[in-house]
């Protein structure tokens, strides 16, 4: 059963004293009090028909024979589908008039409430008759009635709170209290509404508040008198004297404020206390954020940080180089070059380091992969790059280890290394990149170390073909080449 908000009696209402509520505050007082407990009662009835409406309406006991009823209807294909969507349309019109039971509906929505609602009994009533397709179409027009007045609710809050704000600046004290209470009928914790009541109601508070203002500045207590002030203005936005009053006011304290922001912030500049100065600078810099002094004052403070940054990374980039880790040392001249790019220590540094690490890469390109000198080309290139850098400067050990490493690489790898084949005088065999040695029985050579491919072949046989693989200081055992395969 709906519950409608009866409007007032149209009627001038007498002006009352100042502080005395008249019989509409009491009222709407009333009705604030009585529409939450009226929304919660709602909910429960909600939530009682969606859990219980199923179980008892479903099944439909058949009729008494004495009654001579028409048989039941014979479930359709799809009647549990058709029974689900009517129940989900139902659920969701429920809970969507369960809130806006709670958001006082019945008081501002009619006519579409009550219309929402009787298409709900239709859908009730066509449920328990197991015709639900017919159901859901009235549960959804029904949440279709809900929807329309939800969509309809700005435009009603809108139009009210114009009109109060109209007889507000008329003066129209009780027109902007009637007003204002219809659009806390619709939302209840407005702000403008609540305010608008407030300033309403609150004029002769703000002229107090005022006094006391005017007072407390006199006295030189300039934060008590813009508290006043401002609360003035707040009680009653449109008293111009009151927003005069804190603008007035605000500036000067505004001015006193930034004087100490400016000053502690110079004094902690000077003292080399960043944290400290960059607060104060941003205090300062809240209240004139245009200010040429707190842009010079913050110009200074980059300044002594970033010389701050560049000897941190000076300090770091020492123990790079001390430690010959000239990729990790880049790096740290570019953070440096970043701050300054002119920066002379990182500008040099940084070539050197790159220099440097590419050195390094060079001589770690046949180190880590020592077989790549077995071969002629690449053994030239290493041997050219011991002849650049034959010796390391001093302070370099690890660049010295890299060229005594490599010098004894290279002194192995053009060590020959003695090789045996042994063949049977008619196989004619080749090595490749050596020669061809033609037939024999055995044949020694010396070869340098690396990987060889050699070959026999024997008219009307199979090619023999072999791949060996010489390294410094490992014996090769004798090589048996013979072409035997007749082909």
């Amino acid at each position: 059963m709906d519950t409608h908000r009866q409007p007032e009696e149209a009627g001038a209402t007498a002006l009352r004293p100042p502080g005395q509520p008249s019989d509409a505050d009491r009222g709407a007082s009333g009705v604030r009090w009585l529409w939450p407990a009226l929304g919660v009662l709602l909910l429960v009835t909600a939530l009682a028909v969606m859990f219980a409406l199923p179980a008892i309406v479903s099944p439909v006991q058949p009729p008494a024979a004495a009654e001579k009823a028409p048989p039941p209807e014979q479930p359709q294909a799809g009647s549990g589908a058709q029974r689900d969507l009517a129940q989900q349309a139902m659920q969701d019109y429920l809970q969507l008039r369960a809130r806006l039971g709670l958001e006082n509906a019945p008081a501002w929505g009619e006519p579409d409430w009550s219309e929402a609602a009787a298409l709900a009994t239709a859908g009730d009533r066509l449920f328990a008759q197991r015709q639900f397709e017919t159901a859901a179409g009235s549960y959804q027009s029904a949440l279709a009635s809900l929807h329309r007045m939800e969509a309809n609710r700005g435009v009603m809050l809108a139009a009210s709170l114009e009109a109060a704000e109209r007889a507000l600046a008329a003066s129209d004290i009780e027109a902007a209290i009637t007003g204002f209470e219809a659009v806390l009928l619709i939302e209840p914790e407005h702000p403008a509404a609540n305010e608008g009541l407030v300033r309403a109601r609150s004029r002769l508070a703000s002229i107090a508040q005022m006094e006391l203002g005017r007072k407390a500045e006199s006295d030189g207590e300039l934060d008590a008198a813009l508290a006043a002030y401002r609360q003035a203005e707040k009680l009653d936005a449109s008293h111009v004297q009151a927003r005069e009053a804190v603008g007035r006011l605000s500036a000067q304290v505004n001015e006193l404020l930034f004087a100490a922001a400016m000053t502690r912030a110079l004094e902690a500049l000077d003292a080399g206390q960043m944290a400290v100065a960059a607060e104060a600078l941003d205090q300062a810099g809240r209240l004139r954020p245009d200010d040429g002094a707190v842009r010079d004052a913050r110009q200074r403070m980059q300044e002594i940080q970033a010389q701050a940054a560049l000897s941190r990374l000076r300090r770091q980039v020492d123990d790079k180089v001390l430690g010959e880790d000239w990729q990790a040392a880049a790096g740290l001249y570019r953070k440096a070059l970043a701050i300054d790019p002119d920066a002379g220590f990182a500008r040099s540094g940084l070539r050197h380091a790159q220099e440097r690490a590419k050195l390094h890469a060079q001589f770690d390109h046949y180190l880590d992969q020592p077989a790549r000198v077995y071969a002629a080309e690449p053994r030239a290139n290493a041997e050219k790059l011991l002849a650049v850098t034959s010796e390391a400067p001093p302070g370099e050990q690890r660049l010295a280890r890299k060229i005594t490493m490599l010098r004894g690489l290279l002194t192995r790898a053009s060590t020959p290394v003695t090789v045996t084949l042994k063949s049977d005088g008619a196989t004619d065999v080749v090595v490749y990149r050596v020669g061809r040695l033609g037939r024999f029985d055995s044949y020694q050579l010396e070869l340098l170390p690396g990987d060889y491919t050699i070959v026999g072949s024997r008219p009307g046989y199979r090619d023999v073909r072999k791949v060996i693989s010489l390294r410094p200081g490992v014996r090769v055992p004798p090589l048996q080449l013979r072409c035997e395969e007749a082909i």
